[in-house]
């Protein structure tokens, strides 16, 4: 919060409103540098400048130097100006008004987290920096903005259209440590608050076991939930997040264990913890506005390198004789099944397969075919079904001798359930024995969607 004693220099040109400004005016000066966003420092205009084009102001209580008793002078450009607002009422801030607190010679955007107490004093945070201060409650005043030549209130302008969130809306907010992001912790939007600001409600506990009810954060700490998409299997060195403590904590598996678990390390801490795959989701990161998933360059390097043909198409075999897989067909009629095989041997670019369910045209034996490593993926693992099959997973379901993906439409019994294919928009009854979870082969792992599917 703590600003330089003397502003560095602002060498931006802006046109110069004519007549804007007399020598002798009193203004605030708004700086537009990091650090310094949200300050307004008092000063009285000495008169016109050209370099930048603007105004030469003296401040009314920054120095030169320190140790030096003369006020410091600056030419800045006329948008870093504006007259200085009339004086406040003297009236408390309600609870979330916008408001600027009087610290270290300027005054700063805030937002009040209630009225003055017992004592006179008030409590402001700084979404931006996260910090909560107490103030004297003569040293509080209601926010106002200098706009087309009037003053106006927070709450008489609209929120800019640029504001990505909703009230209600499911977000993670971040858990920064030595300003680095360490953890995202659920939440929901509970007010949005002038002008980049929300109010949030945190959905668990704080990570150290206090109670973290609410807190009042600016957008750049705040995220979307990330895709629900889940690996089955990960790999060693998959970046990833782990659920403990209330929150999502950045980190990275360093060993593979059976039975779907694994050794979480967490990024800001050295100790290791072994946890369960459902406590685990890969790592994804909010870049300008789109999900990056942070393994997925490796990932797909790997996925290449195993499945795809080089440029001499000399491929490397990935799928040894005798491995079961499941093979897809962009035949008209057949695309969207995968059929189950066993590799017999690689065949130059293309592996031979032989069906478990297909039949060759005698109807006798197993049909064998020579299929592209695009069309090929390793058997899916056995996923265990607890309590049946709900409303809207999204499944595989055997029909006319291979895996075809689905929605379950409606749950008739704990044994029995239709399911919905929408390219055919055809609903089939089927057994339980007859489905399973359906899971994709991406960037060479099981990748899992999301329950919630749109029929």
């Amino acid at each position: 919060m703590r600003p330089p004693r003397t502003p560095r220099r602002r060498d931006a040109a802006s046109p110069q409103t004519a007549g804007a400004f007399n020598p002798g005016d009193p203004v605030e000066v708004l700086p537009d540098e990091p650090g310094l966003r949200g300050a307004h420092f008092a000063a009285v205009v000495v008169g016109p400048s050209t370099k930048p084009r603007g105004y030469t102001v003296e401040y009314d209580a920054l120095l030169e130097s320190e140790g030096s008793d003369r006020k410091l002078r600056e030419a800045l450009p006329a948008r870093s100006l504006r007259p200085r607002p009339p004086p406040a009422s003297g009236e408390a801030p309600a609870a979330h008004a916008v408001v600027d607190a009087l610290h270290d010679d300027a005054w700063w955007l805030g937002v009040a987290l209630g009225g003055a107490d017992g004592a006179g004093k008030v409590k402001v945070c700084f979404p931006e920096t996260r910090e909560v201060m107490e103030f004297d409650a003569a040293d509080i005043r209601p926010h106002l903005e200098w706009a087309g030549g009037e003053w106006r209130s927070p709450d008489s302008m609209e929120i800019p259209k640029t504001m990505p969130y909703t009230k209600g809306m499911q977000i993670e907010v971040s858990k920064l440590e030595d300003d680095s992001v360490v953890a995202w912790l659920p939440a929901v939007v509970a007010k949005i608050i002038w002008k980049n600001n929300l109010l949030v409600e945190y959905t668990v506990s704080k990570s150290d076991g206090i109670a973290l009810s609410e807190e009042i954060v600016d957008v750049k700490h705040v995220r979307p939930c990330p895709p629900q998409a889940s690996a089955i299997r990960f790999c060693m060195n998959d970046e990833v997040e782990a659920f403990q403590g209330g929150g999502w904590w950045l980190g990275v598996i360093t060993d593979v264990h059976p039975e779907l678990k694994y050794t979480f390390k967490p990024a800001h801490l050295g100790v290791e913890v072994k946890l369960s795959q459902k406590l685990l989701r890969l790592r994804y990161d909010w870049v300008d506005g789109q999900w990056i998933q942070e393994s997925q360059d490796v990932a797909g390097e790997e996925f290449i390198k195993h499945h795809l043909p080089p440029a001499d198409n000399a491929l490397k075999p990935k799928f040894t004789q005798g491995v079961k897989v499941e093979v897809c067909s962009d035949d008209e009629g057949f695309r969207g099944a995968w059929f189950e095989a066993t590799v017999l041997k690689s065949a130059g670019s293309k592996f031979l397969v032989e069906y478990a369910t297909l039949k060759a045209d005698d109807e006798t034996k197993p049909l064998t075919e020579a299929v592209e490593a695009r069309h090929i993926r390793p058997s899916p693992p056995h996923i265990p079904v607890v309590n049946g099959f709900k409303l809207l997973d999204e499944v595989d379901a055997f029909c006319n001798d291979g895996w075809w993906v689905g929605v379950v439409s409606k749950v008739i019994s704990n044994q029995k359930y239709m399911v919905y294919f929408r390219p055919w928009k055809e609903e089939m009854e089927f057994e339980h024995g007859q489905l399973r979870f359906h899971s994709d082969w991406m960037g060479g792992r099981w990748m899992r969607a999301s329950p919630a599917l749109e029929m």
